[in-house]
């Protein structure tokens, strides 16, 4: 189990607030285990890349190493800060400092910082000028000497609209793969979440909990069964017992069911589309209606992030989601089509 360092003025982070404070690497994240255990000078020579699914803990390892990077930088009186940005959003600095005129305090900041962490690069796929940008900042950075991590849900070689210059720079220091939790590990987790969240569980308890939950789920889904087992005990007013349990493993199996593909299936059936439509990047009006819809009701009925909601639709990001669904929610309020078409949709999927 690896515990981040305690942040302080020299790491600004501003997207860790959901994560767990911990990484448990057991067999099947040895290799990460490896190289948090090892110096920093290991990883440090290139732009370490961490690769796995959503959930898996990428955004977790990646600010244990940029804290071990920091708490060197800091014995070598370099008061230099960790600088920690999605793709996202530095995506969003960077055509706000284009248009703005005014490049140069960005590009400073990630050429000066002791450890750059990049978070979720494939969200970055299709903003060409942005990806040359930090192409050009990832080179400046390994000529300084300078590390870099980057997170992605898969190789950027693999990543439609990754352009090859930042591809292949992604993948010139080391590539770590990051798996779900297994065993072991989902019991550590659901320990470490239990302890977090006040929620007294005993080790047969956590056991059975481990034992009913499919076996590839994140660990924020771990979380959510133990938010799951704390909610059955203050309805009932009871402590934990195998109820509780069997509530939050019905509750994950509940969720399991109802995916993306049938909502997507449900919606374009109803519109007299095709599945694959809605998935598209087609822009007739039609389709774009019925995949808003689509995403809307993927945020409401199922645990999907919006991420993760936009990466099944076509490899959009998270604002463009938020956007359709916001869009989507103004319409329903007037356009009575509309809003039967979502009743209908809701009726067949509860079916």
């Amino acid at each position: 189990m690896l515990r981040q360092r305690p942040r302080d003025s020299k790491l600004s982070v501003d997207a860790a607030g959901a994560t767990l404070p911990v990484f448990v690497a057991g067999e099947e994240n040895r290799l990460a285990a490896f190289v948090c255990q090892s110096e920093v000078s290991v990883w440090s020579a290139g732009p370490m890349l961490l690769i796995g699914p959503e959930g898996a803990g990428k955004t977790t390892l990646a600010l244990h190493l940029a804290a071990r990077g920091a708490a060197e930088a800091a014995r070598a009186d370099d008061p230099t800060a960790v600088k920690f940005v999605s793709a996202v959003d530095f995506a969003r600095d960077y055509a706000e400092a284009v248009a703005a005129d005014d490049l140069p305090p960005l590009r400073d900041a990630l050429d000066r910082a002791n450890v750059l962490v990049i978070d979720d690069l494939h969200q970055i796929a299709g903003k060409t000028a942005a990806q040359d940008e930090l192409t050009i900042r990832i080179d400046q950075r390994i000529e300084n000497g300078l590390p870099t991590i980057l997170t992605s849900r898969r190789l950027p070689t693999e990543t439609r609209s990754i352009r090859p210059q930042l591809a292949s720079r992604s993948v010139l220091g080391l590539t770590i793969p990051i798996a779900y939790p297994r065993g072991n590990s989902r019991l550590a987790i659901l320990r470490e979440y239990s302890i977090a969240r006040g929620v007294e569980i005993s080790d047969e308890h956590l056991g059975l909990l481990e034992a009913g939950l499919r076996p590839d789920v994140s660990a924020r889904s771990l979380d959510g069964a133990i938010r799951q087992v704390d909610l059955h005990c203050r309805m009932t007013q009871t402590r934990v017992d195998v109820a509780a349990i069997q509530s939050a493993i019905n509750a994950a199996g509940a969720q399991n069911d109802l995916d993306l593909g049938k909502i997507t299936r449900t919606v374009a059936k109803i519109w007299g589309h095709r599945t694959r439509d809605l998935r598209s990047g087609s822009r007739k009006q039609s389709v774009v209606r019925a995949r808003s819809l689509a995403m809307l009701l993927a945020r409401r009925l199922t645990p999907c992030s919006l991420d993760k909601i936009g990466e099944y639709f076509g490899g959009r990001d998270h604002s463009t989601v938020l956007h359709a669904i916001r869009k989507t929610e103004t319409l329903l309020e007037s356009d009575a089509d509309l809003s039967r078409i979502l009743h209908e949709a809701k009726e067949k999927l509860a079916a």
